[in-house]
């Protein structure tokens, strides 16, 4: 019952959030796009007023042969180039290719793809341009057309085999086999890396204040790299990739030709390239001065990732049981590596996981000068090791990144890397920027650690875990909620009990238990059969934190403190329920920011405007809102203001919902 109460107390307190992925509700998911013109089911006013201008309307009421209709307006159309013709024809091929799908007809798919053919000679045709504007409902429309029908035209598609990146798709298409060549260009990812394709719309993401998503034309779909665990060999980069990844793709069908240089008629439907559009690179389509903005959803592949992960669990397990998590830790990508790109390595703390950064990153991702500047690593790691031991795992992880990515130290952007660490990440971050001397040494034993006699490989691992040098390439850090001094949390029931749960990892007593053996009288035997857990370590006397906070940092580190407060007012004696403003501010600090939160700060809104202020800042792109930052950037309030917003990527034209 008390270890009940204990994982209630401290979810509550750490500030958790759920974030849930589920299939859409109904048959099948449909995109908001699809549901607002499927209410299309008739021409509206404007495409009868052209049937009537062209005397086609009482042969279109008949409904007789809507293909003679079509094939009449098509004709008209090549000859008279017209922006009134060619979305008529959009509009009813859509409408027809509705009717059609209510029949089960596969006639459906002609008009479907016809519908998308059409829709793009009217948005990207240069010289339909004086026909019509992005004022004109009927270029929204045009988009919702195109967008609604290219799902219609994959579901088709993915519902006989899957969509293969380096392939094509078969369609039966007016009577004849209809081939869409499937690219995928300009993207780290490349073809091979595309196991599947699925429909972001067909789930919903809940747990998440905000949805990245920016409308505009095309589909969106999450792509899916799996892991051949029976692989032997696999490249150097993939040992930082999850089991499973999942990546943001738009779909976007270009017909090879314009509908006036097509010798082909209505009943042979043009040849289409279905491009995979990578939205992180690109996001708009079109070439001046059409340029669409490409309709992405940067949220639901991201959440669908970590939903296939047992993250969950993990950050329970990692905590009672860390020996056994130990040779999960790792550097986890959300992307291929990118030079020229700038690492941001997101920390967690205790008893959580990588996803505790999800709300973050979502927003962050907003920015294209994010998305072009930075690439995300989340670094796992089980909490209930000691903090010596963590440390020591995250430089080796780091340092394995320079090793895979830069070993020759040519890319500058890497030698600016960023770590952001909440709570106890934010003590393991701090341990990569400092030079340790023997301040961790000293705690044990009072003899140089030169003078210790024992195995070389005990040796070895304890000069990797307490005397150790700052990272070189980190350059700066993001302080969030962390209790650089301790946290009372510690000392009370929830901390001793919590304590008491973790096992300790059997390799390091054995380590100890040599060491101490060889030199007999060297150590205090009490105070160095163990290293303290995690938990104790956070205790305000622990002897560890105030050894970090004395170490010398390295030359050129920039510190931030981002810090929780529950309540209004002055600081100084507040809190965010677990760790007091005393003991989370830092002295010396580039910035500190005070926000209205409890512990979880790292998904609140205020903290995360600053975190954006702050990375952009470090490329250079803060302008007036970075020396605004820095002018008040000491906010000894708990209802402080944000000091950024994240700007929204230009559309050209966005598409109101």
């Amino acid at each position: 019952m008390a270890t009940a109460h204990v994982v209630v107390l401290l979810s509550a307190l750490l500030g958790w959030s759920d974030i849930t992925i589920q299939p859409s509700r109904g048959d099948r998911g449909f995109s908001s796009f699809q549901h607002s013109v499927a209410g299309i089911d008739r021409p509206s006013e404007r495409t009868l007023e052209t049937l009537k201008r062209y005397d086609l309307e009482r042969a279109y009421r008949r409904q007789r042969n809507v293909n003679n209709v079509l094939l009449s307006l098509e004709k008209m159309a090549r000859k008279n180039p017209d922006a009134e013709l060619v979305y008529a024809l959009a509009e009813l091929s859509w409408v027809d290719g509705l009717k059609q799908d209510r029949w089960r007809s596969a006639q459906a798919i002609d008009r479907f793809l016809d519908a998308v053919g059409y829709a793009h000679d009217y948005l990207f045709d240069a010289e339909l341009a004086a026909g019509r504007g992005p004022s004109d409902p009927r270029f929204r429309l045009a988009c919702e057309i195109y967008n609604a029908g290219l799902e219609r035209l994959i579901r088709a598609a993915q519902s006989k085999d899957p969509i293969d990146p380096q392939g094509v798709i078969k369609l039966k298409v007016h009577g004849h086999e209809q081939v869409l060549q499937v690219v995928l260009r300009d993207s780290p990812w490349t073809p091979s890396d595309v196991h599947k394709l699925i429909l972001a719309s067909d789930f919903e993401v809940s747990g998440l204040a905000t949805s990245h998503s920016q409308y505009g034309l095309g589909v969106p779909l999450i792509g899916v790299r799996i892991t051949d665990p029976k692989k032997d060999e696999r490249p150097p980069q993939e040992r930082f990739y999850p089991d499973e990844m999942a990546f943001p793709l738009t779909a976007f069908l270009a017909p090879n030709s314009r509908l006036r240089d097509s010798s082909e008629t209505v009943d042979e439907a043009r040849k289409c390239t279905l491009e995979l559009k990578d939205p992180v690179r690109e996001r708009a389509v079109g070439q001046p001065p059409n340029r669409i903005a490409l309709e992405t959803d940067l949220t639901t592949p991201l959440a669908y990732m970590w939903s296939r992960t047992d993250l969950e669990k993990f950050r329970w397990s990692g905590l009672l049981r860390p020996e056994q998590g130990l040779q999960r830790a790792n550097l986890l990508m959300i992307r291929p590596y990118e030079p020229g790109k700038i690492p941001v390595v997101m920390v967690h703390g205790l008893i959580s996981s990588p996803l505790a950064w999800i709300p973050m990153l979502n927003e962050l991702l907003r920015d294209p000068a994010i998305q072009e500047q930075y690439q995300f690593m989340l670094y796992m790691y089980p909490t209930g090791v000691p903090m010596p031991i963590a440390a020591a795992n995250l430089r080796d992880a780091l340092s394995q990144v320079k090793m895979t990515f830069n070993p020759d130290g040519r890319d500058p952007a890497f030698d600016r890397t960023v770590l952001l660490g909440h709570s106890m990440g934010g003590l393991l971050s701090h341990f990569m920027t400092v030079s340790s001397g023997d301040q961790l040494w000293r705690l044990y034993s009072d003899r140089s650690f030169d003078e210790i006699l024992g195995p070389k490989n005990v040796l070895d691992e304890l000069r990797r875990l307490l005397l150790f040098e700052p990272l070189p390439f980190v350059s700066r850090v993001v302080f969030l909620a962390t209790p650089h001094r301790g946290s009372d949390l510690s000392r009370g029931v929830v901390g001793r009990v919590g304590a008491g749960l973790i096992n300790d990892p059997d390799y390091v007593a054995k380590l100890l238990y040599q060491l101490v053996k060889d030199n007999p009288d060297s150590f205090d035997r009490r105070r160095f059969r163990r290293f303290p857990t995690s938990i104790e370590t956070l205790d305000p006397s622990s002897p560890i934190l105030k050894s970090l906070l004395a170490m010398k940092p390295g030359p050129g580190v920039a510190y931030h403190s981002i810090i929780g407060s529950l309540r209004p007012g002055g600081v100084d004696d507040s809190t965010d329920g677990v760790v007091p403003y005393r003991s989370a501010h830092l002295d010396g600090v580039e910035s500190e920011k005070v926000v209205r939160s409890d512990h979880g700060v790292q998904k609140d809104g205020e903290a995360i405007l600053e975190v954006h202020r702050i990375l952009r800042e470090h490329i250079g792109l803060a302008g007036e809102t970075a020396r605004a930052g820095r002018e008040g950037t000491v906010q000894r309030s708990g209802t402080a203001t944000a000091t950024a917003t994240v700007p929204q990527p230009e559309l050209l034209p966005a598409l109101p919902r």
